[in-house]
């Protein structure tokens, strides 16, 4: 008994916090497989290594003959997570092993990656929840010299600026570690993204993980249940303790 009353205490006192689903990879999302977070389900994922074979069959204009440089990237190589708080819901991507290239051998094009990456968010239709916003970043991108590395997706169905885009191309003196586009409650987005770099002769480029994380609008839905400790439980556990002990005491 006290020790029910005891894990009842505890199970009460436990906060609301973020929550995180499990991690799947990339060519399990693109055999079909979805994820949902909260009231959110991302699906419809498409991958192609542009360099590669194109493994949806549904990609145009997306395959290109091999680079001999080429550094190739497989679905499943690429793990996905999702995770929430009351007001976000985002989808990382982890590239393992990460992508390294350095150019060699020649002033002129020596090593690439170039990948692309689809897939389709929505709120469920019974919510009242809306996308508002959504930021691209937390990523871990680098680059020397002419070495050039980012990430573009572009969001389709909305007016104005569509896309988002981070980089680091440290021989054009630029660099962008997040990006940020408003997209006015909407319920349902198509992202079409390109995963890219490239290296020259003594460069080097790479990338192993970023974040796209969406503002929810509406009201959140109510955090689960919790049953409140009632303000006599401290007496009622010190009885319970005083009635063992008693016992004890008649037995003796």
């Amino acid at each position: 008994m006290r020790s029910f009353l005891a894990a009842t205490a505890v199970t009460a006192l436990l906060p609301f916090s973020a929550t995180v689903a499990s991690a799947i990879t990339l060519d399990q999302l693109v055999a079909g497989s979805t994820l949902t977070q909260g009231d959110v389900t991302f699906s419809g994922f498409k991958f192609d290594d542009r360099f590669g074979t194109d493994t949806t069959g549904g990609l145009p204009d997306r395959t290109d003959a091999a680079f001999p440089g080429d550094r190739s990237v497989d679905a499943s190589e690429i793990g996905i997570t999702t995770s929430s708080t009351s007001s976000t819901v985002s989808l990382t991507a982890t590239i393992d092993p990460a992508i390294s290239i350095a150019g060699e051998g020649s002033p002129t094009l020596a090593r690439i990656y170039d990948f692309f990456f689809d897939f389709t968010v929505t709120v469920a239709g019974t919510s009242v929840r809306t996308l508002d916003s959504v930021a691209l970043g937390d990523g871990d991108l680098f680059a020397t010299g002419n070495g050039v590395s980012e990430i573009i997706f572009d969001i389709a169905g909305i007016s104005g600026r569509n896309d988002l885009e981070i980089f680091e191309a440290p021989g054009l003196g630029f660099s962008q570690s997040s990006d940020t586009t408003t997209l006015a409650s909407v319920k349902s987005l198509d992202f079409l993204g390109q995963i890219e770099g490239d290296t020259r002769d003594g460069d080097t480029a790479g990338i192993s993980t970023f974040t796209i994380t969406f503002d929810l609008g509406g009201v959140a839905p109510p955090p689960p249940h919790v049953i409140p400790v009632p303000a006599g439980l401290p007496l009622l556990l010190t009885g319970l303790v005083g009635l063992g002990l008693a016992r004890r005491a008649r037995r003796g």
